[in-house]
């Protein structure tokens, strides 16, 4: 789909009905506030949809591609939320508030049951040693000399098994949608 919205721009509208639940879901359970997330993703598709062409097919699913825009998106509002906030605040300027409907919505991301079924069905698939470096990055959000010592191996390969767990885990989400 991405490689096709570089030519034909409205393929790019299937990109976005397909990732962008999972992508609000994954803000909303970092910065626990709507109307960010909402930012969040705007921010995170706009990016995709400016780098389009630059997409390489390389074996990785493309959900990895916008996770990774996601994830710089999330470091970098992280980064200058205080400035911003402060600058806003002395300029006197709000952020119009969402609707009650749209903040409806991305709480019952949060919930999510079903896609919290098929996440612990995904992790379940994942050999023990790979899972729990996943668990111990995303959940408890160890630093990655940590991870080796709780699993007693070296930290290039905690990040390697949370990366490929990582991977996997993509694959298999996309498997069940």
């Amino acid at each position: 789909m991405i490689i096709a919205s570089a030519a034909d721009p409205a393929a790019f509208r299937e990109l976005y009905d397909r990732w962008a639940e999972p992508l609000l879901t994954y803000f909303m359970r970092r910065v626990f506030d709507a109307e960010v997330a909402a930012d969040l993703l705007a921010e995170t598709f706009a990016v995709a949809y400016q780098r389009r062409d630059r997409f390489r097919d390389i074996g990785r699913a493309g959900g990895a591609w916008l996770y990774g825009i996601a994830a710089h998106e999330l470091a970098h509002f992280f980064r200058r939320r205080d400035v911003e906030t402060r600058a806003l605040r002395r300029l006197g300027i709000e952020r119009p508030p969402l609707d009650v409907e749209s903040e409806r919505r991305i709480a019952a991301l949060l919930e999510g049951s079903e896609y919290r079924a098929q996440l612990r069905a995904a992790m379940d698939r994942l050999p023990q040693q790979t899972r729990e470096a996943v668990e111990l990055r995303v959940i408890a959000e160890l630093e990655y000399e940590e991870i080796a010592e709780r699993l007693g191996c070296r930290p290039s390969a905690a990040r390697t098994r949370v990366h490929r767990g990582l991977v996997c885990l993509n694959e298999l989400m996309e498997e069940s949608r």
